[in-house]
C-alpha cells in the first residue's frame, strides 16, 4: 500500500517555494505565513530571555565580585588601622616606660645621695658610696654622682682628726676613690681625677704628708690604674693622669722625696707607685685587677711606640721602660697566687 504524502509538507521539507506556491491554496499559505511569524516571535522571545538571564547572572557576578574587593578593602583598611593604633599604643607605652624609668632612676639617686651623706652613720655612708658607682657609670647622673663624691671625699677628710688616715677613713676614702673610677668614659675619669687638687688644697692647708700620701697613693691605684684599663690611647690615658702628675710637681714630698722634678720622673714615680701597690695587692689577695692593669699599660706604651705623633714626647719613656720591665712580674705573681689558692672541693662529688 502506497504510503500518503502531502505535497505542501513535501514542499516545506524540501525548502521548495515554487511546489509549496503550486501546491497549496491561497489560506493554507496564509496560515503557514502566520505559523512562521507566530514560530519567528517565540524564538524571539526565548533569544530575549535567555539574554536578560545572561545579563542578569553577570550583574550578579559583578556585584559578587565587587563584593568581594569592598571586603578585601574593607579588611586592608581595618589592618592597616589596627597596625597603626597599634603602633601608637605602643609608643605611648615605650614614652610611659622610659618616664618611669627616669623617674625611678631619679628616686634611686635621691635615696643613694641620702645614704652617701648621712652625718651619723658610717656604715650608711659605705653603702652610699658603693651605691654611686653605679650613677658614675651612667652618662645622664655621671657629673651629679662625681660631684657627690668629691663633696663626700673632702667631708670625710674634714672628719679625720687623726694624723694619717684611721681605718674608717681610709676605707671610706678607698670607697669614694674607687666609686670616682667607675665610668667606662676615659674623659669622665678625667673630670674624677682632678678632685686629687681638693686633697692638695687640703694638705697645704693642714700640713699633713702622711694623710695626703694615703690618699694619693689611693688615687694612682684606683684611677691611674683604672684609666690603663679604660683609655684606648696613651695620649687618653696621660690626661687622667695629669692632676696627679701635677700634683707631684707641686708637692713631691707626698711621694718621699723632696726638690724639683721633671714630668718625665714624675710619670716614673707614679709608675713605680702603681707597680708597688699592686705588688703588695697581690700578695694579699689573688683577686685582684692588676695583670690586667700591667698588661693594658704595655700595650698603651706599645702603641705610643708606634705612632709617629706622639713620638717626640719622651715624657713615658722612663715610666714605659719601668712597666715594661716589671709588670710581667706582676702578671706572674698573680698567676701563682690564683694556682696556689685551694680549690672548692666539688659539692656533690662524695667518692
Amino acid at each position: 500500500m502506497a504510503k500518503d504524502t502531502n505535497p505542501v509538507n513535501d514542499a516545506l521539507d524540501k525548502t521548495d517555494p515554487l511546489a509549496l506556491a503550486q501546491s497549496a491554496s491561497p489560506g493554507e499559505l496564509h496560515r503557514l505565513k502566520l505559523a512562521e511569524e507566530v514560530l519567528a516571535l517565540a524564538h524571539g522571545r526565548k533569544k530575549n530571555t535567555s539574554r536578560m538571564a545572561v545579563l542578569s547572572q553577570v550583574m550578579v557576578g559583578a556585584v559578587a565580585v565587587a563584593g568581594m574587593l569592598v571586603n578585601a578593602y574593607q579588611n586592608f583598611n581595618n589592618k592597616k588601622q589596627q597596625q597603626h593604633q597599634a603602633q601608637i599604643d605602643q609608643d605611648r607605652w615605650s614614652k610611659e616606660f622610659v618616664r618611669a624609668q627616669r623617674a625611678d632612676k631619679y628616686r634611686a639617686f635621691f635615696e643613694t645621695s641620702v645614704l652617701a651623706t648621712d652625718p651619723a652613720n658610717p656604715d650608711k655612708r659605705m653603702v652610699g658610696y658603693a651605691l654611686l658607682q653605679e650613677f658614675v657609670a651612667d652618662d645622664d647622673y655621671n657629673s651629679k654622682a662625681t660631684r657627690l663624691l668629691e663633696e663626700a671625699l673632702v667631708q670625710e677628710l674634714r672628719t679625720n682628726t687623726k694624723d694619717g688616715l684611721d681605718d674608717e677613713h681610709r676605707n671610706a676614702v678607698v670607697s669614694i676613690v674607687t666609686a670616682l673610677s667607675a665610668s667606662e668614659d676615659c674623659k669622665a675619669m678625667e673630670q674624677a681625677a682632678r678632685s686629687i687638687d681638693k686633697i692638695a688644697a687640703r694638705h697645704a692647708k693642714a700640713q699633713d704628708v702622711e694623710e695626703t700620701s694615703g690618699i694619693f697613693h689611693i688615687y694612682v691605684r684606683r684611677l691611674a690604674g683604672r684609666a690603663a684599663l679604660v683609655c684606648k690611647t696613651m695620649r687618653d690615658f696621660s690626661l687622667v693622669r695629669r692632676p696627679l702628675i701635677e700634683t707631684v710637681l707641686r708637692l713631691p714630698e707626698i711621694i718621699d722625696l723632696k726638690g724639683k722634678l721633671t714630668r718625665s720622673q714624675a710619670n716614673e714615680q707614679i709608675a713605680r707607685m702603681l707597680i708597688d701597690d699592686c705588688r703588695e695587692e697581690v700578695g694579699v689577695t689573688g683577686v685582684t685587677e692588676c695583670p690586667s692593669i700591667m698588661q693594658h699599660y704595655q700595650a698603651l706604651c706599645a702603641q705610643k711606640s708606634k705612632d709617629k705623633t706622639q713620638n717626640d714626647r719622651k715624657d713615658d719613656d722612663a715610666a714605659c721602660s719601668l712597666i715594661k720591665d716589671e709588670g710581667p712580674e706582676i702578671v706572674k705573681l698573680a698567676a701563682g697566687a690564683a694556682a696556689a689558692t685551694p680549690s672548692r672541693p666539688d659539692a656533690g662529688d662524695d667518692h
